[in-house]
């Protein structure tokens, strides 16, 4: 067993046998560092040869088909409890928190996402201003001031004013859209869907052929269509735009230059699948 975190001597634990999803088991190491008497860590399993560790696969009644698989220890689970979510950073987290673990939030800020509980059961507008000073330490995140400043409409307009917004910016992003407008729309929907408490596009998993849509913490929904697009194949073969980039350059953190370095043979809204072009392959439905 590979120990990831804290220290390996506290006993609680999230194990993940043979890892395979990396990237959101790796997000999941980087955050459990700052959490108190929790560690994260990886016991792989091969299959073949040796079989190192195929006698903790056995102990746990596994089967190839079951990884991977993910363990929470406590002292109270005894054999541990499985998590059989979709193994998704976001899902993990909300699952991890369901059990008492309290991970950082990737979507949203803690600090300000626990005073909005209390202010949805005390709308008083000393939180308002509690949310404008814990905003001055996250200077750097653009979600930070939109804690308060929902609060202020909240207390103008009423309770029912997140779900109210939350559906009146979906329908703005439905529309054709500036990239850099869309971000900062995909920011308050993050901010908005703490204080609707809604589910957003994050914790959704999308089906096989499928991938998850650009800024999917800041879609408000759970369904194939509003948070997953088909596989996308862009179309610029050897051409590029004026700085030398192809389309695998335009992602979601690039996306707002779409269009800025075109050129008389590259068109990044009619060839980069990132920027809306590209050809689309519907899978087949099974």
């Amino acid at each position: 067993m590979r120990v990831i975190g804290s220290s390996p001597t506290i006993p609680t634990a999230l194990s993940y046998i043979e890892l395979r999803k990396a990237d959101s088991f790796k997000t999941i190491c980087q955050l459990a560092s700052a959490v108190p008497n929790f560690f994260a860590a990886e016991v792989p399993v091969q299959r073949f040869n040796e079989k190192e560790n195929d006698e903790v696969r056995i102990r746990f009644n596994l089967t190839l088909e079951d990884f991977p698989a993910l363990y929470l220890f406590q002292d109270a689970l005894g054999e541990g409890l499985r998590y059989t979510d979709a193994v998704q950073t976001p899902n993990m987290i909300r699952w991890l928190r369901s059990k008492g673990i309290l991970m950082p939030s990737i979507t949203s800020i803690d600090e300000l996402d626990a005073l909005v509980e209390l202010f949805l059961r005390d709308a008083d507008p000393r939180h308002v201003e509690q949310a404008r000073e814990i905003a001055k330490k996250y200077s750097t995140d653009p979600k930070a001031p939109i804690y308060a400043k929902t609060m202020e409409k909240i207390l103008e307009k009423g309770a029912g004013y997140p779900q109210e917004e939350v559906v009146r910016v979906m329908k703005i992003l439905q529309g054709k859209v500036h990239p850099q407008k869309r971000k900062d729309l995909g920011e308050k929907l993050k901010v908005l869907k703490v204080f609707a408490r809604l589910e957003a596009c994050d914790v959704y998993e999308c089906p096989a052929g499928y991938e998850k849509r650009f800024g999917a913490a800041g879609i408000i929904g759970i369904d194939r269509d509003t948070c997953c697009k088909p596989p996308c194949q862009s179309t610029e073969g050897d051409e590029h735009d004026a700085q030398g980039h192809h389309c695998d350059y335009y992602d979601e953190r690039t996306v707002q230059e779409c269009g800025d370095w075109d050129t008389m043979g590259f068109r990044a809204n009619r060839m980069c699948c990132a920027c809306g072009g590209g050809v689309t392959r519907m899978p087949q439905d099974d």
